[in-house]
């Protein structure tokens, strides 16, 4: 463990090292591994909800349950709903984006934040999930260098991922192995143009030489890893992918599945989950959709088709229910409820899509050692600097799981008076 006062000698020169996210002090990373909070899920639905049917009418613990929330009423002791939140960032879908990144150009996203301090005690350090193929806007998590993270679509290939055979283990070394061989020969060939470029060349061939620095950690972790057997896991995955727009909803529960599977073998800490939107029309109890789904979300106000879309978005807090109660039912490692050690948002970048508004979106925090029960409403019509922004409810989430942090984006304050 090196602290932040450490130095570098050679030669005579001393060297301090920088405020590095890799290099906290010793007492940081106890904090980390005593933490309340072990794991974290971010959800985000990529059409929203229509929100005068998701908010309530009352605020505080004796709120009467919205029409879209009903199918988890009976959880309402193990989440809390916060409206009035948003990054005070661009409307539009293009900044959907910003949903775990915050205001302006996406950079970092919170998930990511959270990955980089407690993702190197498990297989992997994230996993990125989704239904099929995102949106074109619709992805969630980015790097520190504000690049795209792709998300797995297909249930056959998480499942793959999580648990695999011998078999693949051995291709996958050998993929690894190769790649650690490519490495080192680009290297060589960077050190060498190096000397031979400008300043500002050099700059660049700086971050260059990170990222691949990046790359080879997480090739020496994964083959670290191969030497450590898979969790063997008994669980019936459908003949084909269910990945057609139409079967999104059968997708969805499936994925849920798997992410509980994944945090019950602890397998990885840290997972984003994209619940995709798009033309698809679907088929619920029965009922045969006027629209496909964004035509629903594009409503215009029209009471039968903010009927429709409530359905639609009803299914997706269903299924998002019966995640709630894995969580409840499943214990982690160390023999504790999953919910009582995972901290889980879910929600939507999108306050309203019928106009592409990112402005109070519908959000709310599950799971965790936190104050739960009530209808959180923040006040914006005087806004000032202590008006709470969506920042803040993630630092409060960075917070309870022992990360040193006092600032995400534009928010440089918490929302610890509101869940702990």
């Amino acid at each position: 463990m090196i602290d932040r006062r450490h130095f570098l000698k050679s030669l005579g020169i001393g060297l301090a090292l920088p405020a590095l996210e890799s290099v906290q002090p010793v007492f940081a990373k106890a904090a980390v591994k005593a933490a309340p909070v072990k794991r974290l899920v971010t959800i985000g639905t990529y059409l929203g909800f229509h929100t005068p049917s998701w908010f309530p009418k009352e605020t505080g613990s004796r709120y009467a349950i919205s029409p879209v929330l009903k199918p988890i009423e009976d959880l309402r002791e193990d989440f809390t709903l916060f409206s009035g939140l948003d990054h005070r960032a661009p409307n539009g879908h293009k900044n959907w984006k910003n949903y775990l990144t915050g205001k302006g150009t996406p950079s970092v996203s919170f998930d990511q934040i959270v990955a980089k301090s407690i993702g190197h005690q498990t297989r992997f350090e994230s996993l990125q999930v989704t239904c099929g193929t995102p949106p074109v806007n619709g992805y969630m998590s980015y790097t520190k260098e504000g690049i795209m993270l792709p998300a797995i679509g297909r249930p056959s290939v998480l499942f793959s991922k999580l648990f695999s055979s011998d078999s693949d283990k051995a291709r996958m070394k050998y993929l690894l192995e190769s790649g650690g061989s490519v490495l080192d020969l680009v290297m060589d060939e960077a050190r060498s143009l190096e000397r031979r470029v400008t300043t500002r060349d050099r700059e660049k061939l700086g971050e260059y030489f990170t990222s691949v620095r990046d790359v080879e950690q997480q090739i020496q972790k994964q083959s670290q890893w191969l030497e450590k057997p898979s969790p063997k896991i008994e669980y019936p995955l459908p003949e084909f992918d269910p990945v057609a727009p139409d079967l999104s909803l059968e997708c969805e529960s499936i994925m849920y599945d798997l992410i509980t599977l994944a945090l019950e073998t602890d397998s990885t800490r840290v997972i984003s989950f994209l619940v995709p939107g798009s033309g698809q029309v679907f088929t619920i109890n029965g009922q045969l959709l006027s629209a496909g789904y964004h035509g629903l979300s594009h409503h215009g106000n029209d009471p039968g088709k903010i009927a429709e879309y409530n359905l639609v978005g009803t299914e997706h807090v269903e299924r998002f229910g019966k995640f709630l109660r894995q969580l409840k039912e499943r214990k982690d490692p160390d023999g504790r409820a999953l919910i009582d050690t995972t901290g889980i948002l879910y929600g939507s970048g999108m306050g309203n899509a019928n106009t592409h508004n990112n402005s109070h979106l519908p959000v709310l925090v599950a799971g965790g050692p936190y104050k739960h029960g009530s209808h959180q409403a923040i006040n914006r019509n005087n806004p000032s600097d202590t008006t709470p922004l969506m920042g803040d409810l993630f630092l409060t989430l960075m917070q309870s799981m022992g990360l040193e942090t006092d600032r995400f984006a534009n928010a440089k304050r918490n929302m610890n008076d509101y869940l702990l």
